[in-house]
């Protein structure tokens, strides 16, 4: 007796489940990567940190959720790299300014105000991610940082200010806590509003926060 064929077209046997790994498409190359993370900081400055999912980063990428699941694993993990490539490098380069001890106040924070509209020039983000999380009243973006990765830079940048303080180099009515706040703010809030006036160029809003500024700063006679 011979034994049946089974036809070739038999789709009884069930299909072997697909093995968890890297979702279709293979491995982003380093410029998909970079693309990734300026997408990630134009929705962080437009909506906020706290309101961004990684849904909404896959859908204006044009990517799936699975992708940046598996390269980013998660909400916070995305959110570590965009700190730790993006915006310390940033920081680092704001805090250099008060490095050295044998500069005075005025010179010290001229080169701060012009560091900060260099950066606000080159990265577009910088300045709505700031207001957002200001006017948000979550505080995610430094709460994140000071979690993460400490407060040393700035407390040694408000040791420099209380010094010059005591010294007389500097207003002794100004609140050390406030006084960097107030400078982004004084720089940042005209970059956002006044944008897309042409009157207002960026050497203007320098000029008009170094007038304000560097006036107020002087001890008082």
């Amino acid at each position: 007796m011979t034994a049946q064929k089974v036809p070739a077209d038999d789709k009884t046997t069930p299909a072997k489940p697909r093995r968890p790994g890297r979702p279709r498409g293979g491995a982003i190359t380093a410029q998909q990567r970079e693309h990734l993370l300026d997408i990630t900081l134009a929705i962080y400055a437009e909506n906020g940190i706290a309101e961004t999912s990684l849904n909404a980063i896959a859908r204006k990428a044009g990517v799936s959720p699975a992708m940046l699941n598996y390269y980013f694993q998660s909400r916070e993990s995305l959110l570590d790299v965009v700190v730790e490539e993006r915006f310390l490098p940033l920081r680092q380069r704001l805090e250099a300014h008060f490095n050295n001890d044998e500069s005075d106040p005025v010179t010290t924070f001229s080169g701060f105000i012009r560091e900060i509209a260099d950066i606000v020039l080159n990265n577009d983000w910088f300045a709505p991610l700031w207001m957002q999380e200001v006017t948000s009243g979550s505080h995610g973006l430094g709460q994140h940082i000071k979690e993460r990765y400490g407060h040393a830079g700035r407390d040694k940048v408000r040791a420099l200010i209380v010094r010059w303080q005591q010294q007389g180099l500097l207003n002794a009515t100004l609140n050390p806590d406030l006084l960097m706040t107030s400078i982004l703010s004084m720089i940042l809030v005209p970059f956002t509003r006044f944008a897309n006036e042409p009157e207002f160029d960026t050497e203007l809003i320098v000029q008009h926060t170094l007038s304000l500024f560097c006036q107020g700063i002087r001890p008082l006679s």
